[in-house]
């Protein structure tokens, strides 16, 4: 029997179909991707954007108009990915194309999906042919050409099938990554196993009775070694902008300087932003220009790749962003950070990523809402772990005082997932620079190449090794995010008290010492310090400031003078620290020998 038109449900069912054969095949597509990177995330990617599509279908509307309203608006906030983000304004145009439709008949689907086709190669700075924008491109264009004269919409997919699988075939030879390895396009792959399902379906009619194609054999890969420094941009970075009158183009000019693979698609009201970048905090800066900036993701690309191509430890380490070490240091030992979120208002940040500590002592002086921050999710943890257990051999985690947040709870939580798997969790019992200090001594040993077992058992014993002392110049912070009353804080203003932190034996700061001008305080802390530090042995430095880097140089200089060493590192304070004790605060860290 012909199929003369299209409405809301039997679209839907199809978009159902189509999803199924992208989940069943998310492997092979992983397998597959190399360009632009070979991150070998492409497959996961447009399954989770078509996942939350069907998910979010909850009512199979008769209407197609809007069907695919809802369609576009899921995967839009569901996007993943180069591909995913793609998809998501080629469903995008299709809504804006049927929006006044009930039901379509060949030739008008046909014409919404040359309008879809456009708003794909929109979304994109540089569109490169070669990709899922050619397959997009060819299947479109044959739609339109045959439904001149075909009506039935069992006849036409088949033969616009055809044309995608032959555009798919020609991928192969149109980049170099993909010649060299031998590969089809991911993405363009992807965007077939789609169609097939929706083709099948519409063929058969039955959502439940439908017969899958065969799997796809795994195509083999070629043996291609890619340098790290190969890897131009190494953030994956992504968030979802929600605002009044996002000005698409006027923000894609802004950001285009800042990486590759932009990918910009969405409304006015909501948009889906995707580039490869180094500078993901400066991307999220300028996008916060246009609206609230949510679901923020960064993926480090180049750490994903040296872990799953080149050897390593086969121990991984892991802490939270509130530790304070040079990224230099991060990167030489391959320890990998779960960040810890950091709030403006409606707009979300992950620490040190799409925020990082400069960027944030900016927002502090200036945005009217103070802001919060708050522990990653036991996900975040899942997710970072059942990476790591399939390239390591066990996972030492570091975190955040158990007494001063649920990071450590969490990090448990989600170390339960993997109870045949070797997974030590390790209160920091310090903040910051001396957080760091902890991570530190534990990277160090998995270097020498001690067991797990010693190592863990080194750390914890460490843990009872380190101290820091904070001045804080005022409570205005500590009162705005409630860590301190506001008629105790408006009497402590009056007397121009300046609070000085230290950290109980929990980790937990606690009100220690105190002065009465900022100079006072600066001077009492390096004291505090330096008494302390004369008392243990072999005493080791770092120095954290948030915002003042005079102090923290004088820090630094005064202890060389004591103590004849250099401070191992000065940082700017994270988020974790700075949100609470505020611009000007500064502390000197100390460890030391048993």
């Amino acid at each position: 029997m012909k199929i003369k038109y299209i409405d809301g449900k039997r679209f839907v069912r199809g978009i159902k179909a189509g999803t199924h054969e992208i989940i069943k095949r998310q492997v092979h597509l992983n397998k597959i991707n190399v360009f632009p990177v070979p991150d070998a995330d492409t497959g996961t990617n447009m399954a989770a954007t078509m996942k939350t599509v069907v998910d979010n279908l909850s009512i199979e509307s008769e209407d197609i108009a809007q069907a695919t309203s809802q369609i576009a608006d899921s995967a839009l906030e569901g996007s993943r990915g180069n591909s995913g983000v793609i998809l998501a304004q080629f469903f995008y145009g299709l809504s804006n194309a049927l929006k006044r439709h009930c039901k379509i008949n060949t030739t008008q689907f046909a014409e919404a999906a040359n309008v879809a086709k456009e708003h794909a190669y929109k979304a994109l700075s540089k569109p490169k042919e070669g990709t899922i924008l050619t397959v997009i491109k060819d299947w479109a264009e044959n739609l339109r050409d045959n439904s001149k004269f075909i009506s039935d919409f069992e006849e036409l997919l088949s033969h616009s099938l055809e044309a995608a699988k032959k555009s798919l075939e020609k991928t192969r030879y149109k980049i170099e990554a993909m010649r060299h390895a031998h590969v089809v396009d991911s993405g363009a792959q992807g965007f077939v196993y789609l169609l097939e399902g929706i083709t099948n379906f519409i063929k058969r009619g039955q959502l439940k009775n439908q017969i899958q194609p065969e799997t796809t054999p795994i195509e083999s890969i070629a043996s291609t070694e890619i340098l790290p420094e190969q890897i131009t941009f190494r953030y994956c970075t992504e968030c979802l902008i929600e605002g009044t009158n996002i000005d698409l183009a006027a923000l894609r000019e802004k950001i285009e300087g800042y990486g590759d693979s932009l990918v910009l698609a969405g409304s006015p009201q909501k948009a889906r932003l995707h580039i490869h970048t180094n500078e993901p905090a400066q991307v999220f800066y300028l996008a916060k220009q246009y609206g609230d900036l949510l679901q923020q993701k960064a993926d480090d690309m180049l750490r994903q790749y040296i872990v799953s191509h080149h050897p390593h430890a086969p121990i991984a380490l892991v802490m939270d962003s509130a530790a304070d070490l040079p990224q230099d240091f991060i990167d030489k030992h391959n320890i990998h950070v779960v960040p810890v979120r950091v709030a403006f208002g409606n707009s979300l940040y992950l620490d040190k990523v799409t925020i990082t500590p400069d960027i944030f002592y900016q927002m502090l002086a200036t945005e009217p809402h103070h802001p919060k921050t708050s522990q990653p999710s036991p996900a975040d943890f899942k997710n970072l772990y059942s990476f790591l257990l399939s390239h390591y051999n066990s996972i030492i985690s570091i975190s955040l005082p158990e007494a001063a947040s649920g990071t450590f709870q969490n990090a448990w939580q989600a170390a339960q997932e993997f109870p045949d798997r070797k997974i030590s969790l390790i209160d920091s019992r310090a903040l910051s620079v001396t957080f760091g200090l902890v991570v530190r001594k534990a990277a160090e040993l998995i270097e020498a190449g001690l067991s797990h077992e010693e190592i863990v058992a080194e750390v914890t014993k460490f843990t009872r090794r380190t101290q820091i002392f904070v001045n804080i110049p005022s409570l205005k912070f500590l009162v705005r995010g409630g860590r301190v009353g506001k008629a105790k804080g408006f009497i402590a203003n009056l007397l121009n008290v300046k609070p000085i932190l230290r950290l109980n034996e929990d980790g937990m700061p606690i009100h220690y010492d105190q002065s009465f001008s900022n100079k006072g305080a600066v001077a009492k802390v390096l004291r505090l310090a330096i008494d302390f530090a004369s008392q243990k042995k072999d005493p080791q430095f770092a120095i954290a400031h948030a915002n003042n880097p005079t102090v923290a140089e004088f820090y630094a200089t005064e202890i060389k003078k004591h103590f004849g060493v250099e401070p191992l590192y000065i940082l700017p304070a994270s988020p974790t620290l700075g949100a609470h004790a505020g611009n000007g605060a500064a502390g000197i860290g100390i460890a030391w020998s048993e």
